[in-house]
């Protein structure tokens, strides 16, 4: 569906802001040169560009799974969608990284490799686990949207049998894990977001105006509250105002584009941020003028885009060469 496509776009560019924001400003202590960093009521656009991938998680999910799908079938499905192009991904940029700078693992201990094995690696060092690890590609997200993927046919089930009990019983939980703090805030407040986007295709679309409408209330009174809730009620109206917003966008080339984005989306998550960190160490980041800054933007973003297209060519060459050393035995 377009809507989904193009929702999965804007995320992906927020991401691809962020981090380069983030590592042309020395992780924010330096003045920003191109982007801001955070949207109105002090959202954080890193988080704004995750809950967005996470609505659109659950909706993509929610209209491909079939209802009685046995859940063994789906998370086979879905570690066999993740992990190889992770480990393929994880391999490159661990050997240049490791040979580039050989001390750069040094404090990692040897049985954390089990984190990255998982996908869990970066989730570990966002959640405290761990204080170093072998985290090279992937980021937090993937950690989280794992634990979402293990609760998907619960969630799948719940909102088929009984929708209303579904998002009582999960609304109070998840807060009240969130608020604890007892997940790091990595995973509670987005299992909301992910269930908001599985429960949209079956909302009207007077229900959708009216959730939409109630977030933004929200977003206004809470902007001070939690930053983590209010990002999730701000990217709900936001999903609902794009999801509309689409139809007038859905001619020839905007499909195209939207469409091939959302297939290298992964791809460009898993290369993303290791190369916008080894491209700036030539760099004075302090002295980085603006012209210098958006040059640094293009080429970057000509980078990404290759290495993920290249990765994803990869990923391929690899499958069949072992499908046919499969059928050759």
């Amino acid at each position: 569906m377009f809507y989904l496509d193009f929702i999965r776009a804007v995320a992906l560019v927020s991401i691809l802001v962020i981090h380069f924001n983030a590592t042309v400003t020395g992780y924010f202590t330096l003045p920003h040169k191109l982007f801001a960093s955070v949207l109105p009521f002090g959202i954080y656009l890193g988080d704004f560009g995750s809950s967005l991938f996470f609505l659109v998680s659950g909706a993509a999910l929610a209209l491909t799974v079939p209802e009685n799908q046995n859940p063994v079938t789906f998370y086979k499905k879905r570690a066999k969608a993740i992990y190889p192009l992770f480990w393929l991904a994880w391999v490159i940029f661990f050997s240049w990284r490791f040979l580039e700078n050989p001390g750069y693992y040094a404090a990692a201990k040897s049985p954390t490799l089990l984190l990255t094995v998982l996908g869990l690696d970066n989730f570990a060092v966002a959640a405290g686990w761990v204080g170093t690890d072998f985290a090279c590609v992937g980021e937090w997200f993937l950690g989280s949207i794992l634990f979402l993927y293990l609760l998907f046919p619960l969630l799948h089930r719940g909102l088929r049998k009984n929708p209303w009990v579904t998002w009582i019983v999960s609304i109070p939980v998840c807060l009240g894990i969130h608020l604890a703090g007892w997940d790091a805030h990595l995973v509670a407040i987005h299992i909301l977001e992910f269930l908001f986007g599985m429960q949209y295709l079956r909302m009207g679309s007077k229900s959708k105006v009216g959730i939409a409408a109630l977030c933004a209330v929200g977003t206004f009174f809470l902007a001070s509250f939690d930053s983590k809730i209010t990002c999730a009620l701000f990217s709900v109206v936001v999903f609902t105002v794009l999801a509309g917003v689409s139809r007038f966008l859905a001619f020839g080339w905007m499909r195209v584009l939207c469409a091939r984005l959302a297939k290298l989306s992964y791809a460009v998550f898993l290369v993303h941020h290791v190369l916008i960190q080894r491209m700036v160490v030539p760099f004075d980041l302090a002295s980085l003028s603006r012209r210098d800054t958006a040059f640094l933007f293009a080429i970057y973003l000509v980078l990404v885009f290759a290495a993920a297209e290249a990765l994803l060519w990869l990923h391929g060459w690899l499958q069949k060469e072992i499908a046919v050393l499969r059928t050759a035995s």
